[in-house]
């Protein structure tokens, strides 16, 4: 029994030091130096664009539904809300300016900052949102999603985060460094807009929240 203990004790300190490298590595993100000084309360969000993964080939391999790319960008909107983001709607002019990648010009990320008082707008980009074919519990073909965010400081047009994200579940047999992850999913196969959820979740982590939330101590 107490061979068997050791055993578990080992298996779980193993299975921790595996996910605490592992776990986040479906997510990048990139924060800029001058954030603090920015202090970003409100963000105008752009309905996000999309734009299927090419292959080693260039060959657009990855497939797009018009409809996740709508839930995910309603996934950020609220998720900045809960962060304690003001956000403010588009309006039609700006979305006739936004490229078919998602970008749009410095002066009208300026113009946006000016007629609406956002400090900041956030863009993105979905490169895939493939659906799940079978059921929870067995797949011939897994959900897989790809997304990329970006906050654009509405001064000077310059990056003030950019968050990314892109998994095709796996099995635990196939990434025993996600077994953690694996239990909060409760051991199932996910469909897309769930799998997108968590990503959405994990990258709004790497998102510090509104200083309305947190004010800055005044001593």
């Amino acid at each position: 029994m107490n061979y068997f203990r050791r055993f578990l004790v080992v298996f779980f300190l193993l299975s921790s030091f595996i996910y605490a490298g592992c776990g986040a590595k479906y997510v990048s993100s990139t924060l800029s130096p001058n954030w603090d000084a920015v202090k970003i309360t409100k963000v105008a969000q752009i309905p996000f664009a999309f734009v299927p993964d090419g292959g080693e080939d260039g060959v657009r391999s990855a497939r797009v539904d018009p409809h996740g790319v709508a839930l995910i960008s309603s996934m950020f909107l609220h998720g900045l809300e809960d962060a304690g983001y003001a956000v403010i709607p588009f309006d039609g002019e700006t979305l006739e300016r936004l490229s078919p990648q998602g970008t749009l010009p410095i002066d009208v990320v300026k113009s946006m900052g000016e007629k609406t008082g956002a400090e900041a707008v956030l863009t993105g980009v979905v490169t895939r949102y493939e659906e799940r074919e079978g059921g929870p519990l067995g797949v011939k073909k897994p959900a897989s999603i790809g997304f990329e965010v970006n906050l654009i400081n509405t001064i000077d047009g310059t990056l003030l985060w950019s968050g990314r994200y892109a998994e095709t579940q796996k099995s635990l047999a196939e990434d025993l460094g996600m077994i953690f992850t694996f239990f909060k999913r409760k051991g199932k196969w996910l469909t897309a807009e769930e799998l997108a959820r968590y990503g959405v979740e994990d990258v709004l982590k790497t998102l510090p929240k509104s200083p309305l939330i947190h004010p800055t101590p005044v001593y």
